[in-house]
């Protein structure tokens, strides 16, 4: 092919794909409140265990021998309802003229239910890009497909299978790091970070902050948990050898905890889990290493080591 006709292959290729993601996006458009639903989960989980946390060591153990009696009274509705507070089930009429969220702030409870805008398009702004990156998610496949069309054309058929025999894993990685950030490590940093907040100052979260952070961790611990097929590709390029991951080990452990210094929240619980993870993957590379290495090895594929050089 001509450059020309390469430029109009990888224009028809992007074409699609962009069509395919666009059409997914306006599927999600449409469900907004799944979306936001599935967003702020990890904060809504926070917010429960902050409150159920509060309610039992710091409420329930309130003084209230020198309180007025408007506060008794809303501190025996926040008593008698709590169940249907801690559920977010406060449609009822005897909430009628009594707002829960402010009632919990007027007992120093530390953190808001709900997340806010202090714009007018901040909402729909962080909407529009959760809906973009759930339409790239669903359109994957199809995008995956004109990639792989549009490289795959030019490569020999072992580098074909070698491409092959790693992406799914690496896919299956990728998205293994990210259900881990969401489940795992977003709601136990946001726990641990609103735990350091001074009783008398009021936290506050906006959304598209909220969603900063949600986002750069999920797709953060995706990308580290590639480390296994990293390690396992240096080995088949020869550029490493199960030898040297132990020789560096600790240069390695060090490594990690410096990158879940620089991609998480400055706190030693962030820190650790997403340092954790890159030590399990560490040992796991390196035992798929071991055993790629010593099937080459039987395969004669690896040259024999210099004289004085570890093998």
């Amino acid at each position: 092919m001509t450059f020309r006709e390469h430029l109009e292959e990888l224009r028809k290729r992007l074409l699609v794909s962009l069509a395919a993601i666009m059409v997914a996006m306006f599927l999600f458009l449409m469900a907004k409140d799944r979306i936001m639903s599935i967003v702020t989960a990890p904060y809504r989980e926070t917010w429960a265990k902050v409150a159920e946390s509060w309610y039992e060591d710091q409420f329930l153990r309130a003084d209230l021998s020198k309180a007025d009696a408007q506060v008794k009274r809303d501190y025996a509705f926040i008593k008698e309802h709590w169940t249907q507070i801690l559920s977010g089930d406060t449609e009822g009429p005897e909430f009628t003229g009594r707002n829960p969220e402010y009632l919990l702030k007027n007992f120093n409870f530390p953190l808001p239910r709900h997340l806010i805008s202090i714009t007018p398009l901040q909402d729909m702004v962080t909407y529009m890009i959760a809906a973009l990156i759930a339409g790239i998610v669903l359109a994957s496949p199809i995008v995956l497909h004109q990639v792989w069309a549009f490289i795959g054309a030019g490569l020999l058929d072992k580098e074909k299978r070698a491409v092959l025999a790693y992406l799914p894993f690496s896919i299956l990685l990728f998205f293994l790091g990210c259900a881990f950030g969401y489940f795992v490590m977003v709601p136990y940093a946001l726990l641990f970070l609103t735990g350091l907040t001074d009783p008398l100052v009021q936290t506050t979260l906006t959304i598209r902050d909220y969603f900063r952070f949600l986002f750069a961790s999920t797709v953060a611990l995706g990308f580290v948990f590639q480390l296994p097929v990293i390690m396992l590709g240096l080995v088949r390029l020869g550029i490493c050898t199960p030898a040297l991951y132990l020789k560096y080990w600790r240069h390695a452990i060090l490594i990690m905890f410096v990158l879940g210094a620089i991609l998480t929240p400055p706190d030693p619980v962030t820190q650790l889990l997403m340092a954790t993870p890159m030590l399990v993957l560490f040992g796991f590379g390196l035992a798929l290493s071991l055993m790629t290495y010593a099937r080459m090895k039987a395969r004669g594929l690896v040259d024999p080591p210099i004289e004085g050089e570890e093998e």
